[in-house]
């Protein structure tokens, strides 16, 4: 690095402070980025940690020690970034709150290490000038996508999410996926390091007019694409959200699982004077709304309860947890029920995806053979089938999404089986008044552009909300707030010309072979400047 230019004197500086500076100042880095994501919205503080990453990747001697640059802003970005799931701990007395710090902050080394292999591998192949933004930016981008998938998938905090609260930007998802978003908004807020390396004119000025362009064609091709679809609405299908607002620790009190399930009785027909509830099509319940192992042992009476609230013809839709007697052993899942006023129950769809350590313990056979599986605390849930559409009758076709499912891009639908509208219903309880839910709720929104569908979500806690196949929220209630939300459903758009599954790996095989070519130039202007 050319000590003479502003980028050489600050990293400079750095070197010649006393203790562990570079470290700090990449944690505090990390810790920035993780404001750039809902609810705070610091958009403009990419435009500081960005430029710092890279001269921290200039900056360092070997690729080993620019990989512990990255892990550190990874440490910071995530120990921030995701305290919320520490918040679960003090919601259950399964496991100790004590331990809440020790697994966020493992969780979060584990995490950083994503980062730390971006900046190895963009020291290791050694490009200079604008090549190595090129490189940083798709390098970042591949790294976004397979830590979305790898070890069951971890999709908080791609750069490109940071737009779901901008809804003209996060229209790019439809087009460019969520993870193109991520590439040009790196390549943008990275192009003013090109003004602190001596980079020429031509190249400072080319790439920051080139990178803001990018972003100002996706803003107003997003806002087009806004002005041109207002909300259409199938006024046939009205939804009645129930927000119980229940605390999680109560949640599971065995005495109080009745008077719970009397509360979301209660708020279904609040609004009417007979107790059912009129010109309601399809009444919602969140995920685990009904805490007794539902629909077998209790099954009828429960669903008889439920089924009292609903005129003729319409439907409920609730959360729950169901078991099966599989030999001598017992199969849970965390499941969806449908219920017709008849006390039939119409259909049923199991949680395929499942949140580690939290639902199911990995390695649990193993674990059960060693007798180790019980340290846990907890019981292991099992899969259900992945995506499905649900044909109800009455009910616009629907792929139902339970907790964190809503959150894996090209994982929300079955594409042979299109459906017209998703619901996610989920349980953000464990998380408290903390930015979990409404990071929950940004991610949620991308699905609803990506596959051009309406999403409902209804929490028991928040946030509960009606969004359009553009991600528009169109109806709302909030974080810890009490209440039912009424709402006619949001007609989805057309299928996208290229599904979901395929425009990922479209954009995957695109950040490779921008990979390749951002080596290959910056290889070859290093020669050139040997020469």
């Amino acid at each position: 690095m050319n000590e003479a230019t502003l980028s050489g004197r600050f990293a400079r500086w750095l070197d010649t402070r006393p203790g562990p500076v570079w470290p700090a100042a990449a944690f505090i880095a990390g810790l920035l980025l993780s404001r750039v994501f809902s609810p705070l919205n610091w958009v403009p503080a990419l435009l500081v940690v960005v430029p710092f990453m890279i001269i921290a990747i200039d900056s360092a001697k070997s690729p080993k020690q620019a990989f512990g640059r990255g892990w550190w802003v990874g440490f910071g970005l995530y120990a921030a970034g995701i305290n919320w799931i520490g918040v679960s701990f003090t919601q259950q007395d399964a496991v100790p709150a004590w331990t809440a710090p020790i697994a966020v902050t493992a969780l979060a080394a584990g995490l950083a290490f994503y980062n730390g292999i971006v900046f190895w591998f963009v020291k290791r192949f050694g490009t200079t000038g604008a090549a190595r933004i090129l490189l940083f930016a798709a390098v970042w981008t591949i790294v976004e996508m397979v830590r979305a998938v790898a070890l069951t998938g971890f999709p908080w905090h791609s750069i490109g999410s940071l737009w779901s609260d901008w809804g003209f930007m996060a229209q790019g998802a439809w087009w460019i996926t969520l993870y193109g978003l991520s590439f040009i908004t790196l390549i943008a807020a990275a192009a003013p390091v090109l003004w602190l390396d001596g980079s020429s004119e031509g190249a400072r000025i080319g790439w920051t007019v080139a990178g803001f362009s990018a972003l100002a064609a996706v803003g107003i091709a997003g806002a087009v694409r806004l002005s041109a679809n207002s909300t259409a609405y199938d006024n046939a299908m009205t939804l009645r959200i129930v927000q119980a607002n229940i605390p999680q620790r109560e949640k599971w009190v065995s005495w109080l699982i009745d008077d719970h399930f009397d509360q979301h009785l209660q708020l279904s027909r609040a609004k009417d004077t007979d107790g059912v509830a009129r010109d309601v099509r399809l009444l919602i319940w969140p995920e685990a709304a009904v805490q007794r192992e539902t629909f077998d042992r209790q099954g009828s009476i429960l669903r008889w309860r439920l089924a009292q609230v609903l005129e003729p013809g319409a439907l409920a839709i609730t959360g729950g947890i169901r078991y099966e007697i599989d030999g001598d052993r017992v199969r849970y899942y965390n499941s969806l029920f449908a219920v017709a006023p008849d006390t039939s129950l119409y259909a049923r769809y199991d949680k395929a995806h499942l949140v580690p350590f939290g639902e199911y313990l990995p390695f649990n056979d193993f674990l059960e053979s060693i007798g180790l599986a019980s340290l846990t605390g907890a019981v292991s849930q099992d899969h259900g089938p992945g995506p499905v559409t649900l044909h109800l009758p009455g009910v616009p076709p629907v792929s139902p999404l339970i907790c964190y499912e809503a959150v894996f891009p090209g994982d929300a639908i079955d594409a042979g089986d299109r459906p017209e509208w998703l619901l996610n219903v989920t349980n953000d309880g464990w998380f408290g008044l903390t930015d979990g839910p409404y990071q929950h709720l940004a991610l949620a929104r991308f699905r609803a552009i990506e596959e051009g569908l309406p999403l409902v979500r209804a929490a028991s806690t928040g946030i509960s909300a009606v969004i359009d196949p553009l991600g528009r929220t169109v109806a709302k209630l909030g974080l810890d707030k009490k209440g039912v939300l009424d709402s006619s459903l949001p007609k989805p758009l057309a299928a996208p010309a290229i599904p979901t599954r395929q425009r990922l790996l479209l954009v995957a095989a695109l950040m490779a072979l921008i990979t390749g070519a951002a080596i290959y130039w910056g290889k070859t202007n290093i020669k050139n400047n040997v020469k």
